[in-house]
């Protein structure tokens, strides 16, 4: 039986993993996926992947790591995903996996020149985002947990760009139309996102935040479970 694989990419903050779990914790509750149809693959631990004839879907998940520090790990999985992407397998990549996919793709990935995007904000569907087939079931104007230092700088031009906000011009991107990438991170929930901000305090402050302001502006939000749970059903389409 194939399974959607989430690549694993790194481990989350101690805090977080001991009362939520890791990233793919977040990603299989919120999907409301069935543990025994998907696997989890660690990359940062060079953990072997699964045959290619396994695999129905993809989601990659978000890291502490750099994208532009292409370490051994990250190279190695983007050789892996430039063979995948030629084939009919869906693909979301969540922060570090939306850069690397826009790395791999043609893309420019570097430090935020706003230089770091942490909390709650308003995120908005471009036109392209409106029609489009996963992020097309968000509204105009929706709420996104955000943490990341780095952010898609450049795309090429037969990627499309999905959504943006005020801190970053490329929310999310689709390639073709069953790949795409996600800046924001539709897994997490307010209490994660408020450990993350926790955690970069110091650094937000130094750099001219109104980091009191954007604590109190976190919220749960519900589309990003919409999002994850759309997405299962693409890949559930594309396997008929």
């Amino acid at each position: 039986m194939k399974k959607i694989i989430i690549l694993k990419m790194g481990d989350t903050l101690e805090s977080v993993a001991k009362q939520h779990g890791e990233f793919p914790n977040y990603i299989i509750k919120k999907a409301e996926l069935d543990e025994k149809d998907i696997i989890v693959v660690d990359c940062a631990k060079d953990e072997k992947l699964p045959n290619i004839d396994k695999i129905k879907g993809i989601i990659i998940t978000g890291s502490h790591s750099m994208v532009t520090d292409y370490e051994p790990w990250s190279v190695k999985i983007s050789y892996w995903l430039k063979n995948v992407i030629n084939l009919n397998i869906p693909i979301l990549g969540i922060c570090y996996g939306h850069q690397l996919l826009a790395d791999i793709l043609g893309g420019k990935v570097g430090y935020n020149p706003d230089k770091m995007e942490f909390g709650t904000w308003d995120i908005y569907l471009t036109k392209e985002g409106k029609k489009d087939k996963l992020l097309g079931i968000l509204p105009e104007k929706f709420k996104g947990h955000e943490a990341h230092f780095q952010s898609v700088l450049e795309i090429p031009e037969d990627l499309k760009i999905l959504a943006y906000n005020e801190n970053d011009s490329t929310q999310s991107f689709v390639y073709k139309d069953h790949i795409w990438g996600v800046q924001f991170h539709p897994e997490f929930l307010a209490d994660i996102t408020k450990q993350y901000l926790k955690f970069v305090k110091d650094d937000m402050i130094s750099s001219g935040k109104d980091y009191e302001n954007i604590f109190k502006k976190v919220e749960e939000d519900k589309y990003g479970q919409l999002l994850l749970k759309r997405f299962v059903e693409i890949v559930d389409e594309y396997n008929r």
